[in-house]
């Protein structure tokens, strides 16, 4: 499964011999593993742009730059196939389109200008233009519902739902919508609070005894708002070699938890979203209603509403009448059957249509199910033991967006992609999902905005900032500033760059993007909600700064001396995980580099950051902390990749 990037933003120069795009036109192309290519298209003010880019031979990731060199867009889902591009200028001028490698990749691709036509005015008319990439015969879809004042004025299906029975997506094809099936499991059990059967406040082990008791109750609210402690198991099997497409069994998350160590963090201490849990709830709700799950969600849920064809997915392999076919791009053209998580009922599972899910929308306004308490319940935000309030309440996000409170959930597994959004002030919601990996979440604002404008705010125009206010760093600040700096306590890393003056940012498998200063030492990331502070000493220096972004997170500068091939070898041998019962082997390679090899991956290279601590070439063991004996031999490591931290693996050799 490919990273899901931040929406950032990043400024590079347009080359000289950028190619410009005509429609129509397919440019070829090839990528080596450092390649940057760039092309042009002259567009107008409110156009709709749609292009794509067929990854014949190399994964690429795409990237869309203003005519400032702002970027506006990126595009990295699927490694073959289309990579579809599409975005909506707001003024006219030169875009500049990028193709890169997707990590050090090499290979060919083409790239073709589809459509550069004016942005439709009409709400629906935009939808088609939007759904153009997802339309056709001959290529996975997607269905939309749109809810307007608690009236349904939009149920729509796109392109296939089965390619090899010519089945074409309409409102009534079921949807696997993934995560968005979390809210649902949180319905599950507080009706079952309100029976007196559980209670949010109960340990987990009053249903599960068998999970591993960390000597600290790890409450089914804990569970629910992402904050039990638990290893996050769709990001800690994959340590051991687990792929997506993967069987998965109702055991695995009980095993899970019976061989993790020790807590991530005390319960109720830290957000951070966990599947495990919700895997573990539905089992609650099986013991506790003393029902199947799906029995208990149909019964109890979907009934009560008439979502007559939503259920629940329970085990790989079932037929469920009238569902898509799930997908991927094939290495040679056209497409592949790929299968969802098995088994994965409670932090998804859910099998849903279009027209259904305006059904659950207006659940939230009538209380049908649960009553409006179960409501209040389930869209009341998390508050952690520090008294910080997360933006997650039960299976739920809740935001405010364009100045109006919004109940909303995404969704992603090896095919399907889905998002659900409802604006209780104004009776109005969205729902669409997408049997192709390559379908780009990021256009419910557009469509929500062309559906609901008049009753959000104006999209706020970006204001100068008022430099003359106060006090601006110095060269010497920015040159002190530069640098890798870590998350204390998380295995995250910031690299910090700066350029003619500017300073841009680059966090663990993301894109680059530039952070503007506000003050002497404060700075804002452009085009994403976050900020940071650095604490300069007297004579000038910073190794210390804090991260604003929900809870503020602190950070070290990382000063990383050059090393030898010799003292790379002290990292080599076979290091192995009782908690996952999988052994990585760490080798130096010719070129004096430290790999990493698995059984089930391709050897991966392991950068030194500073002292024991090295970076991983792969997402699912993103950081390496090294410890060492009292002679100073290396007896171990602790691996991560950000949701899933400080599994130990010790040395065999």
């Amino acid at each position: 499964m490919k990273r899901l990037p931040l929406l950032l933003v990043l400024l590079f120069p347009v080359a000289a011999s950028a190619q410009m795009l005509r429609l129509g036109e397919a440019v070829p192309g090839s990528l080596e593993s450092d390649s940057r290519h760039t092309y042009t298209i002259e567009t107008e003010t409110d156009f709709y742009v749609f292009g794509q880019v067929d990854q014949i031979s190399v994964d690429v990731v795409v990237r869309v730059l203003a005519p400032d060199g702002e970027e506006i867009s990126e595009f990295d889902s699927p490694a073959r196939g289309p990579e579809p591009f599409q975005f909506s200028p707001t003024e006219a001028g030169i875009y500049t389109i990028e193709v890169t490698p997707f990590e050090g990749a090499e290979g060919d691709y083409a790239i073709l200008l589809i459509a550069n036509e004016p942005k439709a005015t009409e709400p629906e008319a935009l939808v088609d233009q939007l759904m153009r990439p997802f339309s056709g015969d001959d290529r996975p879809g997607a269905v939309i519902s749109v809810l307007r004042n608690g009236e349904v004025v939009l149920a729509k299906g796109y392109g296939m739902a089965n390619l090899t029975y010519g089945i074409p997506m309409t409102p009534e094809t079921g949807m696997s919508i993934a995560s968005v099936s979390k809210h649902f499991t949180a319905m599950a059990v507080v009706l079952l609070e309100q029976e007196g059967k559980l209670s949010l406040e109960d340990d987990v082990r009053k249903y599960i005894p068998e999970l591993k008791d960390f000597g600290t109750p790890i409450t089914l609210r804990n569970m629910l708002n992402h904050t039990s402690g638990y290893r996050e198991i769709l990001n800690l099997l994959p340590m051991a070699g687990w792929r997506f497409t993967d069987a998965a069994t109702r055991e695995d998350p009980i095993r899970v938890v019976q061989n993790q160590a020790r807590l991530q963090n005390e319960p109720g201490a830290e957000y951070n979203y966990n599947n495990t849990s919700f895997m573990l709830l539905a089992t609650v709700v099986e013991r506790a209603s003393e029902q199947g799950f799906r029995e208990f969600m149909e019964e109890r849920v979907f009934g009560p509403l008439a979502m007559d064809h939503t259920t629940i997915k329970t085990r790989q392999g079932q037929v469920i009448p009238g569902s898509s076919q799930g997908y991927a791009p094939n290495r040679d053209g056209g497409f592949v059957y790929v299968t969802d998580f098995a088994e994965a009922y409670g932090a998804s599972g859910v099998n849903s249509t279009a027209s259904d899910m305006t059904k659950w929308m207006l659940n939230f306004r009538d209380g049908t199910v649960g009553r409006m308490e179960a409501i209040d319940a389930l869209t009341t935000r998390g508050i952690l033991t520090t008294g910080d309030t997360t933006g997650y309440a039960l299976g739920l996000g809740v935001r405010e967006w364009r100045g109006r409170q919004l109940y909303t959930h995404t969704g992603g597994e090896t095919s399907h992609r889905t998002w659900f959004g409802y604006f209780p002030e104004i009776e109005s919601g969205l729902f669409f999902s997408s049997n192709n990996p390559s379908f780009a979440l990021g256009i419910w604002t557009d469509i929500a905005g062309a559906f609901f404008s008049e009753h959000l705010e104006p999209v706020p125009e970006d204001e100068p900032a008022d430099s003359a206010s106060h006090s601006m760093p110095s060269a010497e600040q920015l040159e002190a500033i530069a640098g890798t700096w870590k998350f204390v306590g998380a295995p995250l890393r910031i690299e910090y760059t700066l350029e003619d003056g500017e300073l841009f940012a680059q966090a663990t498998n993301q894109p680059r993007f530039k952070v503007e200063p506000t003050s002497d030492s404060t700075f804002a990331f452009v085009g994403v909600q976050a900020a940071v502070t650095f604490h300069f000493e007297p004579d000038g220096s910073t190794t210390r700064a804090t991260h604003h972004q929900g809870p503020d997170s602190p950070m070290e500068k990382i000063v990383a001396p050059p090393i030898t091939p010799e003292a790379l070898g002290e990292y080599a041998g076979r290091f192995y995980s009782d908690e996952l019962e999988t052994t990585y082997t760490l080798k130096v390679n010719e070129e004096g580099k430290l790999m990493a090899h698995h059984r089930r991956y391709e050897p991966f290279g392991v950068s030194h950051v500073g002292g024991d601590e090295f970076a991983g070439g792969q997402w699912f063991l993103g950081s390496i902390e090294f410890t060492r004996d009292p002679t100073g031999r290396v007896i171990g490591f602790e691996g991560g990749n950000g949701r899933t931290r400080g599994v130990w693996f010790r040395r065999l050799d």
